[in-house]
């Protein structure tokens, strides 16, 4: 398709700054840019026909300048805003009256742009168009017609189906399509019978526009907001002050709304990468070798009593509350839950993953001290939960459904560490990021062979706590632990020492495992960190079960 030129959006830039008429040159600009038959300025106002009011005062659009093509182009910029007030096309009316008196919104696109002035610093510009009005819509006589409408707001469009359009312009002057866009502090601009090939469709989809149209809609976003701001050189005195504050003002609220929405979305990106979402880049990655992985599974001891004993709802009330305890202590301490398969959930800790504000990635031995950490809050927090104690079941249902059905719900751990593969699985449409290797493996058969309350580890990982110390030199873990307790731990405490006062935990807390053998793993040199608290209170308080969150 061969479409005309598109005007030099920087040359009209330059001008908009010096010429007495931006409004005027942002009208013809408008109409080269999609070679338009008419093109027209509305201003809002209200009884007063005074220009710079405030848009929430707008009650109607009065056409200020119109221009178009050959001759009768040149006699619509003379006599057009005069004709269409006599044809009483001109004001458009913003509202009208109903049966009952009550103030409504009236139909057609152009009082729909205008009155939507509030959307602005919200969403940015925002333009509707059609892009073909059938012959036969302008011999009809109804003053509203339903029509196909598509919106665009500068990434994508949107249609909207059985818009009503006002009858009274399309019979006036029958444009074959046309392009209505909002004008800050000002009204609209209207364009119609633009170029008929920026709408011819490239595909099924009923938005399947070219390319050119918006890059020319694009053009005509960024020549709008510089008319506007150009515009505002026309305002004196109070009024000039007024519009610069009311501008000013929404901009400090769009601002604020937007940081706070940037907050949120930070901490939900956070939340979401800990339960195992990827980025886009993180799906098209290769696969990589991380080698110094940490892994963890977790399971439900006896699930398939509980199964028979509750009913599907309360099996997954119960399960879903557990699982959720994992992501949030997997979120709080910067680990990720790499998939929940089934009852089990597997863990990880590497540097792939690592949360964006943590500065330096952490050591191998800082790493199996925080999956440790993660593992024994799980664990405490879960016991918390069958107790009536968990600030996610105030309730009490869980506790309620132990006592009623005789039930013990309890999880076992399995940790390893090493190196392992790690990229993008499974099938075309569903793909996850997950580790494959033998640390992997490891963990699980710990965790199957491992009894409950406690995470089951082999010698190697052992030596690595033993020797493991919480200070400055392990600086994620000490600010965790020190956000986590309120303050930071002693320097250089012992990390099993660390562990057993911060859970208060049962003595000994590691206990070594008879001979192993599960499947293809056979060990008789694995222990158990016992997760089993020393007081075992049923009236323990609630923010002493809460580490980690």
């Amino acid at each position: 398709m061969i479409f005309s030129q598109i005007p030099d959006i920087q040359r009209f830039e330059r001008l908009a700054f010096r010429k007495k008429n931006v409004l005027g040159l942002l009208l013809t600009f408008s109409r080269r840019l999609f070679n338009a038959r008419q093109a027209g300025l509305l201003y809002g106002t209200n009884h007063t026909g005074e220009r710079f009011l405030p848009p929430r005062q707008w009650d109607r659009g009065v056409v200020h300048q119109i221009t178009g093509q050959g001759l009768s182009g040149f006699g619509l910029k003379w006599v057009g805003p005069t004709l269409l007030r006599w044809f009483n096309i001109s004001p458009i009316w913003l509202y009208k009256r109903d049966a009952q008196g009550r103030r409504v919104p009236t139909d057609g696109v152009i009082a729909n742009v205008i009155r939507k002035h509030s959307e602005y610093y919200a969403s940015g510009i925002k333009m509707l168009f059609t892009d073909h009005i059938p012959r036969k819509k302008m011999t009809d006589h109804p003053s509203r017609e339903h029509m196909t409408v598509t919106a665009y707001d500068g990434q994508r469009f949107e249609v909207l189906q059985d818009m009503q359009v006002n009858m009274n312009i399309i019979h006036w002057f029958k444009p074959d399509n046309f392009i209505s866009v909002y004008i800050p502090d000002y009204g609209a601009i209207v364009l119609n019978t633009v170029e008929p090939q920026l709408f011819e469709k490239t595909g099924d989809d009923p938005v399947s526009y070219p390319q050119e149209l918006k890059n020319r809609l694009g053009q005509l976003i960024s020549a709008i907001e510089i008319a506007s701001i150009a515009h505002l050189g026309q305002a004196k005195g109070r009024r000039a002050a007024r519009i610069i504050w009311r501008k000013e003002r929404n901009l400090r609220k769009t601002f604020l709304e937007m940081n706070e929405k940037a907050k949120k979305m930070d901490a939900l990106n956070k939340h979401l990468q800990s339960v195992g979402a990827v980025t886009e880049d993180q799906l098209n990655m290769a696969p990589v070798i991380e080698p110094n992985g940490v892994f963890a599974f977790m399971d439900m001891v006896s699930s398939s009593r509980m199964r028979n004993c509750l009913s599907p709802r309360e099996f997954f009330l119960v399960l879903n509350l557990c699982h959720e305890i994992t992501a949030n202590t997997a979120a709080a301490y910067g680990c990720r839950v790499d998939n929940f398969i089934g009852d089990a959930v597997f863990l990880e800790s590497i540097p792939l993953f690592d949360p964006p504000d943590r500065g330096v990635p952490s050591s191998l031995s800082e790493r199996v001290m925080i999956m440790t950490l993660v593992l024994t809050t799980v664990l405490t927090q879960i016991r918390a939960l069958t107790q009536g104690l968990h600030p996610m079941d105030p309730d009490k249902t869980v506790a309620d459904l132990v006592n009623t059905h005789g039930i013990s719900i309890a999880f076992r751990a399995g940790m390893s560490f090493g190196s392992a593969l790690v990229g993008p699985l499974g099938s075309r449409d569903r793909q996850i990021v997950t580790g494959i290797g033998k640390p992997v493996n490891i963990a699980s058969r710990l965790e199957s062979s491992g009894q409950q309350n406690g995470i089951h580890i082999e010698k190697n990982l052992l030596e690595i706590l033993e020797n493991a110390i919480v200070g400055p030199g392990t600086p994620v873990l000490w600010q965790l632990a020190a956000s986590d307790a309120g303050s930071p731990p002693q320097p250089n405490t012992p990390f099993l020492e660390f562990l057993t006062d911060r859970f208060r935990l049962a003595q000994p807390v590691i206990r070594k495992m008879p001979l192993i053998s599960y499947k293809d793993f056979l060990s008789d040199d694995t222990y158990l960190i016992c997760c089993d608290p020393a007081d075992d209170d049923p009236n323990m308080e609630k923010n002493d079960v809460c580490a980690g969150i």
